[in-house]
């Protein structure tokens, strides 16, 4: 992958307009069966360095309540992409329960909603942000709508989230394996509490800005854990920041085995833990807490990994 987005560098950079990560776009849809092979990352960056600097980039989302649109909206600004919000012919519920139950039941009998714009016009864009709420641990089902009536094969896509604590990796991982023939990067996500607080606008920026680098340097999800100091059992002011930080997420069952942590504008704390969320069986995830220096705000969960 370094070699990949070592490609795609030149066009982040001289184009302000354009997220040229790309591969060539397909000219024309194929049945699912009927995809083009992925290309190698040799391959791919031979190919980015032959696309004329107006490739575009697409961004594609789909928001219930408007947060994701505000991530959207970050992509949208940092490489003045074009657009396309996925619409659901019926919207869910407008209560938190209803909701719940009507995903509930479109996952487990796998019958995705309608959309009012199932297929988008991708022939021409190299590169596709893909953004969508997570619902039950991974996106939210009008994305399998979209995917089902679009080919990706040979685009990159960059996949964003918002979630209520986790969600990220495993959206991002299941996604690789519905789009075997795109190249699907790193994801971003970030909190329906982060974006709905107080100067969130100033803080996806600045974080979208973070995130594309790391996509031009070639980072990995093992390369972006660097920094932190090895696990170690719990202090008691380790516990007391666990305690701060998750206290509006009981119904992840966490425990907290150990920890380690990241020296930055504060402190970065990388908690593993044993989670039983919704009752379910025991797993053990990696839970991020920041806290601010002192006076500055208190310890605020960041991810649950999961």
């Amino acid at each position: 992958m370094n070699r990949m987005f070592n490609g795609f560098i030149a066009k982040f950079s001289s184009f302000a307009a354009v997220a040229a990560l790309a591969l060539c776009a397909c000219g024309n849809q194929e049945p699912a069966q009927n995809k083009t092979p992925a290309k190698t990352g040799e391959q791919a960056a031979e190919q980015a360095a032959e696309q004329p600097a107006t490739s575009k980039s697409l961004v594609v989302f789909y928001s219930q309540t408007g947060s994701t649109k505000k991530v959207a909206d970050a992509f949208q600004k940092a490489r003045n992409a074009d657009v396309f919000e996925i619409k659901t012919a019926t919207p869910y519920p407008s209560t938190y329960d209803s909701t719940v139950a009507a995903v509930r039941s479109q996952r487990e009998n796998k019958q995705w909603p309608a959309l009012v714009n199932a297929k988008a016009d991708l022939a021409k864009y190299d590169t596709v942000f893909l953004g969508y709420p997570i619902m039950f641990g991974t996106f939210a089902p009008p994305i399998y709508s979209f995917l089902d009536s679009n080919d990706l094969s040979g685009k990159v896509v960059v996949p964003f989230c918002t979630y209520g604590s986790g969600g990220r990796k495993a959206s991002a991982a299941e996604l690789k394996t519905l789009e075997p023939n795109a190249s699907v990067t790193l994801a971003y996500g970030i909190s329906n509490r982060r974006i709905s607080a107080e100067g969130a606008d100033s803080v996806v920026s600045a974080e979208v800005e973070a995130f594309f680098a790391d996509l031009e340097a070639g980072k990995t999800e093992e390369m972006l854990m660097g920094g932190y100091s090895e696990q170690r059992p719990l202090t008691a002011e380790d516990s007391a920041v666990f305690v701060a930080a998750t206290k509006d997420y009981g119904y992840l069952s966490l425990k907290p085995l150990s920890v380690s942590t990241q020296v930055v504008a504060g402190t970065n704390f990388l908690f593993t833990c044993e989670m039983k969320a919704f009752g379910g069986p025991a797993t053990e995830t990696k839970v991020k807490i920041f806290r601010p220096l002192p006076g500055r705000g208190e310890p605020e969960l960041i991810v649950v990994e999961k």
